[in-house]
């Protein structure tokens, strides 16, 4: 669904004004020419960056994007915004957000944290923006996600099989021999963290699951081989991290692209029995390699199962002390929240917390957006998934596609990536980190841009 405004019709009257007014002294202008050429470069270098960089290097790139594609609004000749239904949902999500953040009684210390939000909102609608148009680049993109998930995967697996020197204590070995301890990667995110290392291949993976789908669409065998070694390699390089919400958010994905397969299968190839059979037979196949290493791997096999100890694993038990004090939190402050950042949830969860249990964060996306914004922040955020969710199921679904299974790649993907996070989400706050976060609204925005392109183009015509 494309929401009609007036304020939409407004702003874009305005940009169409400027645009005619300029355009004599753009027209010949060389870099204003390829302007959509440099945001799609600056998205790539976003993410190439963020494998090494900084969080905040991460981010100037990123507002880089963002100027970029608001200037382009005044001077690239029909350019205009347009917004999906989810995408309401999520400004009503970024409006409560500043709204408590204004209202936070740490408004500095809150006003820092927001900024960020602001960064990855304003991320996401400068991507989608470039997408709407530009929906034969969405490959591109891809195939430079495998890539670099391929690259951290290599080093991740280097890191698990050389062994290296834990930074911080990442795993209870009171329950388990020394010899049976993962020795988990971190590849070469900063802050060097195997929960961060984890979270970027849940949400590397689903680009990779879309680049092989198009790649066979495609019949680029070359493309095929590699994102199918990528597949391979950053699916193992998960194992290495020993991060147990990774593991649940690899099951999700897992779990998800059968069931999204079989989707497509059964609305585009209904009537094709090989096909199905030969799906049937994938599906034991990865059933069966899963549990080969569950088998193999008893180190991979004791760290799962030590999801299960609860008060029996230090990290667990950990958890369970920030979770009861982050919902006192929530209690307490239940309708606009504490305010964003990790700066006001230290000074507000000071008093709340359980003597020697101090944490940067609630470790749940869902627990932590509620109490830094609010019941309502929970529900709009909650909205926006949900309703991306069916857009997309009901675009895979579709039997009136002409031609568009490589469309319905990139949709699956997108519903991937948001299974894969959100399950993860539910026990990390990995999710907000720009590692995480760009990867996350690039998918979105694409996904969107495809799933709205009849609406777009109806508009424009």
């Amino acid at each position: 669904m494309i929401i009609r405004s007036a304020i939409l019709d407004l702003v874009n009257n305005f940009s169409f004004y400027f645009q005619n007014k300029i355009e004599k002294f753009t027209g010949n202008s060389f870099l204003l020419g390829k302007i959509d050429d440099i945001v799609l470069i600056l998205v790539g270098i976003t993410l190439l960056c963020s494998t090494f960089m900084q969080s905040e290097q991460i981010g100037m790139l990123a507002i880089l994007v963002i100027v970029l594609s608001i200037l382009k609004l005044f001077i690239k000749k029909n350019t205009k915004v347009m917004l999906t239904g989810f995408d309401a949902a999520i400004l009503v999500y970024f409006l409560i957000c500043f709204i408590s953040t204004v209202n936070s009684t740490l408004v500095s210390q809150s006003v820092h944290g927001f900024l960020k939000t602001v960064i990855y909102i304003f991320y996401y609608f400068s991507v989608v923006n470039y997408f709407q148009r530009n929906q034969s680049k969405i490959k591109y993109i891809l195939l430079l996600v495998s890539g670099l998930c391929f690259v951290e995967g290599i080093i991740a697996i280097y890191q698990n099989f050389a062994g290296v020197e834990q930074i911080s204590t990442w795993q209870d070995s009171r329950y388990i021999n020394p010899e049976d301890a993962i020795a988990r990667a971190y590849g070469t995110l900063k802050p060097y963290n195997p929960n961060l290392l984890g979270g970027f291949f849940i949400v590397g993976i689903p680009f990779i699951i879309s680049s092989v789908a198009i790649s066979l669409v495609d019949k680029n065998y070359k493309a095929l081989c590699f994102t199918l070694l990528s597949f391979f390699v950053s699916t193992f390089a998960v194992f290495a991290t020993g991060c147990r919400g990774a593991y649940l958010g690899l099951a999700a994905i897992i779990a998800g692209m059968i069931f999204v397969v079989t989707v497509i299968i059964n609305s585009d190839f209904k009537f094709s029995v090989r096909l199905k059979s030969i799906w049937h037979k994938v599906i034991a196949a990865i059933i069966s390699m899963f549990v080969l290493v569950l088998i193999a791997v008893p180190k991979i096999t004791k760290r799962i199962f030590s999801i299960f100890l609860l008060r029996g694993d230090s990290s667990t038990s950990f958890r369970m002390n920030v979770y009861h004090s982050s919902i006192q939190m929530f209690c307490d402050n239940w309708f606009l929240g504490i305010g964003a950042g990790n700066q006001t949830f230290r000074e507000i969860y000071g008093l709340y917390m359980i003597t020697g249990f101090d944490a940067l964060s609630t470790y749940s996306v869902p627990l932590e957006i509620a109490v830094e914004a609010g019941i309502f922040a929970l529900l709009a955020f909650a909205i926006f998934i949900g309703w991306f969710l069916w857009d997309s199921y009901s675009f895979i679904r579709s039997e009136n596609c002409t031609n568009c299974l490589s469309d319905k790649a990139i949709v699956c993907g997108s519903i991937l990536v948001v299974l894969g996070v959100m399950m993860h989400g539910m026990f990390d706050t990995i999710y907000f980190r720009p590692q995480v976060q760009f990867l996350f609204w690039t998918m979105i925005a694409m996904s969107s841009a495809v799933v709205h392109k009849k609406m777009i183009e109806n508009i424009e015509v």
